[in-house]
């Protein structure tokens, strides 16, 4: 006598007792063979309802071809043919195939472009050794690994001639991008003119620039001490369709403090308050000189408790202009609580720290004070 099993697993798990009764009474527990068996329902008994897919197997025989393909005939994913299978591949990390995938990842492709463009910075500028180098790139350049390779550059004259290459055998959608991170290597190198050059190739090739292009020269200018010229450039951008955003604009209270237009300085950061834009150190640093130049200590003190309030840390360049400040203001009093302040943040004193000390406890007639500093 034969026993109904169920294919279902969840009515196998279910139903563990009512099979172990039946196997209890088996007489003859193989059957070898099964012949053309239909079953009608009708002729299901009671327990083997329970069950919608039934077939006859026994408990030492492995299970038919029939059955296995009864099974996968009703999976779920064969019941709807629009659904796609997942399908995942385990492979051991240390074989030789792990190995020839990571070589062909994305972090090993980008390792290999910045490999070439430190090619590039060594090799002599030539076109034809900034060619050979660039052949290894292969026939069909992508312009995501151009702008990964000129952007990894710091030879401005190579960078130069790697830019004329790439340019010439791509027809990237955004021809802009290719010109900004040109820019970018001018600025690593503090190099105005070229910047200013390959600005004025760009509209004699018809290219128009964006906020990324002017940003970037605005802040070569700055990194270049030439405040008045990132205030000229800061000025085009309206004529060619752009807005400044908010970096820009932080960027330009430092460059028009630093080019004697206070008023527009002072308006601007009025304006970043107000906007909550991100103003780094450095144009803290200019705000607080500015206030203190004018007279306006308590301007000073202002800006210091409101960068604090933002969250940006003072360096060595700010409490420095601070002490300068407040000595102009003869407060020796501040300046030994800002001057308290800096040490108990870490920051060592550098030799306009202490130059600033001495001016300030000078002016104040805090003639032992000033004295303790010059024997630091």
């Amino acid at each position: 006598m034969a026993f109904h099993l169920c294919s279902s697993s969840s009515s196998l798990g279910h139903d563990r007792h009512y099979l172990h009764n039946s196997v209890s009474f088996l007489q003859k527990p193989t059957v070898r063979s099964f012949g053309n068996l239909f079953f009608q329902p009708n002729s299901l008994s009671l327990h083997s309802r329970i069950s919608p897919r039934i077939a006859l197997v026994s408990l030492k025989d492995p299970i038919p071809q029939e059955t296995q393909k009864l099974d996968a005939s009703n999976a779920p994913d064969s019941q709807d043919p629009g659904r796609k299978t997942k399908s995942y591949i385990w492979f051991n990390p240390r074989s030789p195939r792990a190995s020839k995938l990571r070589q062909h990842s994305y972090d090993a492709r980008y390792a290999s472009l910045v490999k070439i463009a430190e090619s590039l910075d060594s090799c002599e500028a030539t076109e034809e050794d900034v060619s050979l180098v660039l052949r290894c790139l292969g026939d069909r350049i992508l312009e995501q690994d151009a702008v990964i390779v000129l952007n990894n550059m710091s030879n401005p004259e190579t960078a130069l001639l790697a830019f004329g290459f790439l340019r010439k055998r791509l027809k990237p959608s955004r021809e802009v991008i290719l010109y900004n991170v040109t820019l970018k290597v001018f600025r690593k190198n503090r190099d105005f003119d070229r910047a200013e050059k390959l600005f004025d190739e760009m509209l004699e090739t018809g290219v128009k620039p964006d906020n990324v292009t002017f940003s970037t020269i605005i802040s070569c200018a700055r990194v270049c001490s030439m405040p008045n010229k990132a205030v000229e450039w800061f000025e085009k951008m309206p004529e060619f369709g752009c807005r400044p955003d908010d970096v820009t604009y932080s960027t330009m209270i430092d460059a028009y403090g630093r080019a004697g237009n206070v008023d527009m300085a002072l308006s601007l950061y009025d304006r970043a308050r107000t906007e909550k834009w991100r103003i780094d150190p450095v144009t803290f640093s200019t705000l607080i000189r500015i206030y203190g130049m004018s007279g306006n200590f308590d301007g000073c003190l202002n800006v210091y408790e409101e960068m604090k309030a933002l969250g940006v840390k003072p360096n060595l360049v700010i409490y420095n202009t601070l002490l300068d400040s407040m000595g102009r203001a003869k407060r020796p009093w501040q300046v030994k609580n800002i001057y308290k302040e800096m040490t108990n943040n870490g920051l060592q004193p550098n030799w306009g720290t202490y130059a600033a000390l001495i001016r300030a406890y000078g002016r104040a007639r805090y003639g032992e004070d000033a004295l303790m500093c010059t024997g630091r």
